[in-house]
């Protein structure tokens, strides 16, 4: 088990299987992926969304992490952004040797953003927090309706509301919020919410331990030096090959940086190519409100949307 994992954590559809790639292959090892998902924790509803204030909960999750970084857990899913697709066609030797001959570096995951303090308390780990434009997070979310698979949208809400917007830590700061997140009812009223409410508890819980934010749009705008920055945070120098950041995340045609005539499309439309033809004016206009709502702010002081 590594002395002090790196965790990438981030909102769904934000970016962080992008990140985990880039920080693995530049560093040589193994950022697993997803351990909190229900194919590989068998009580992933329960700690959905939660803090693990509970002694029994924390416990359970202390096994459960300690086991899967040391390597003794080797369900196939933890290397899902490491192997063929569809997994079930990779031959069982294959996935033995991986696990045999690759170092673990830590994991990512998307329904932990709210274990900050747990994961810095219990496993000292090198936290990398990474949030992407909301408009561009709730586009990604409408071309991917089986996101919320997992437990259902409805319950997905449901454990939000119960563990994050009821929880009495967070009563506090989201209490100048309670007017937006009851007005909430549509399924993108709700994803907006989870996403401010989500940003707005990790910042503060970021800034209380004195750690950065990084964001998806540097990676996408400035990969190099914004790659760079990103390894020396973590501790390493290393050196930054292409394939590092291009692939296998950044073949798409909208994310090709200048090698082919699809950069001119990004040079006239900027961010926008996210969500354009994806979100609707209402659509852009109930996000752009509500984000404006939690008072949220992007990394140069403006409002977000």
């Amino acid at each position: 088990m590594p002395s002090s994992p790196i965790i990438v954590l981030s909102f769904g559809r934000s970016g962080s299987t992008w990140v985990s790639d880039i920080i693995s292959k530049s560093l040589g090892g193994l950022l697993l992926f997803e351990p909190l998902h229900p194919e590989t924790c068998s009580f992933a509803a329960e700690i959905c969304y939660g803090d693990a204030a509970d002694p029994a909960m924390s416990e359970r999750l202390a096994g459960l992490l300690a086991g899967i970084l040391a390597k003794q857990d080797r369900n196939r899913w933890l290397l899902r952004n490491h192997l063929f697709s569809p997994l079930e066609e990779v031959s069982q030797t294959f996935v033995d040797t991986v696990w045999d001959e690759c170092e673990i570096l830590g994991f990512k995951e998307i329904r932990a953003t709210f274990l900050i303090d747990w994961l810095l308390a219990h496993l000292h780990a090198r936290i990398v927090y990474l949030v992407r434009h909301p408009y561009a997070v709730i586009a990604s979310l409408h071309r991917r309706r089986n996101f919320w698979n997992e437990f259902g949208f409805a319950r997905h809400w449901r454990l939000f509301q119960e563990r994050v917007l009821l929880n009495p830590r967070h009563q506090a700061l989201l209490q100048p919020y309670q007017p937006i997140i009851a007005a909430a009812q549509t399924q993108t009223e709700r994803e907006t919410v989870m996403w401010a409410a989500t940003h707005k508890i990790a910042s503060a819980d970021l800034a209380r331990h004195g750690l950065p934010i990084f964001h998806y749009e540097d990676f996408y705008e400035k990969p190099f030096p914004t790659t760079r920055a990103l390894l020396s945070y973590l501790g390493h120098d290393a050196s930054i090959h292409p394939a590092h950041i291009f692939v296998p995340s950044m073949t798409t045609i909208r994310t090709v940086h200048g090698l082919s005539a699809s950069e001119s499309d990004y040079s006239r439309k900027g961010l926008a190519i996210f969500w354009q033809d994806i979100l609707s004016p209402t659509n852009l206009r109930v996000i752009g409100e509500i984000v404006q709502a939690f008072d949220i702010h992007d990394y140069d002081g403006r409002l977000w949307a």
